[in-house]
């Protein structure tokens, strides 16, 4: 398993779905994890969630969107912990709407969280990691459908998209650091996650119709995703960098 002790870590959209999988990942790595969001009360059960496996993180509020939100929880890393190694960009938004049917605000909401949340992310965290000089990761969690296309979803497939080709750009600016700063996008397929549950519903025949239309006929969880974060921020892919990992079951392949 991969060793992240004395590593700071960050996490958006830390409160529930991959983001808190990621979260209790690397704090069982042995990372200590700042995981942001909106939600007080499911930030502390993260913390909780990552003192159980013996971990530490620490809940921040955060809207992603915000730079004077990026600079404060940013500093709040870099004086609480010393320093800063491992930025998660997860937190995100799925819009299921057509084209025609998607209006300008639809598309600003989509483009305000998942691109240029992503991009502060990146800017900020890039910064912070250079700072703290022992050089690091970031992990860009796009989606499957920042790769392809797929109907009723134009504005989200864009955003992810966007997410892709920021994630290279970014990738080539970190390799210019001493020591180097790795920038690496991740594209889940089909996560069993409230993004899914919220716009299809709940229950186990919704789940199995996933899993069937999986070439390796499983439901994707956000504790897969966790583990393919784990890996991008550790040294163990130290010569990884400008990738776009998918993580689908398959589902990109065909």
């Amino acid at each position: 398993m991969a060793n992240l002790s004395g590593k700071t870590a960050l996490v958006t959209g830390g409160n529930r779905g991959i983001g808190r999988a990621a979260t209790i990942a690397l704090a069982r790595a042995g990372a200590a994890v700042i995981a942001t969001g909106r939600d007080a009360a499911a930030g502390a059960e993260t913390e909780r969630l990552a003192a159980a496996v013996g971990g530490v993180a620490l809940f921040a509020s955060h809207n992603v969107t915000r730079e004077e939100d990026w600079i404060r929880v940013v500093d709040f890393a870099l004086s609480r912990f010393g320093g800063l190694d491992i930025v998660v960009n997860n937190a995100g938004a799925f819009l299921l709407k057509g084209t025609a049917e998607t209006s300008e605000a639809d598309w600003d909401a989509i483009f305000d969280i998942n691109a240029t949340g992503t991009w502060l992310g990146v800017k900020h965290g890039m910064a912070a990691i250079a700072k703290t000089g022992r050089g690091g990761a970031i992990v860009n969690v796009s989606s499957l459908m920042g790769l392809v296309g797929y109907p009723q979803n134009a504005a989200y497939c864009a955003s992810k998209g966007a997410v892709t080709g920021m994630t290279k750009s970014a990738a080539l600016e970190g390799a210019a650091y001493d020591p180097p700063i790795r920038v690496n996008s991740l594209h889940p397929g089909v996560i069993w996650t409230e993004m899914i549950t919220s716009q299809f519903g709940d229950d186990k025949a919704l789940s199995d119709h996933f899993a069937s239309e999986t070439p390796l006929k499983i439901i994707g969880l956000p504790e897969y995703m966790a583990d393919a974060i784990v890996f991008l921020a550790s040294d163990e892919s130290s010569y990884v960098t400008g990738a776009a990992l998918t993580v689908d079951g398959g589902r990109g392949a065909d």
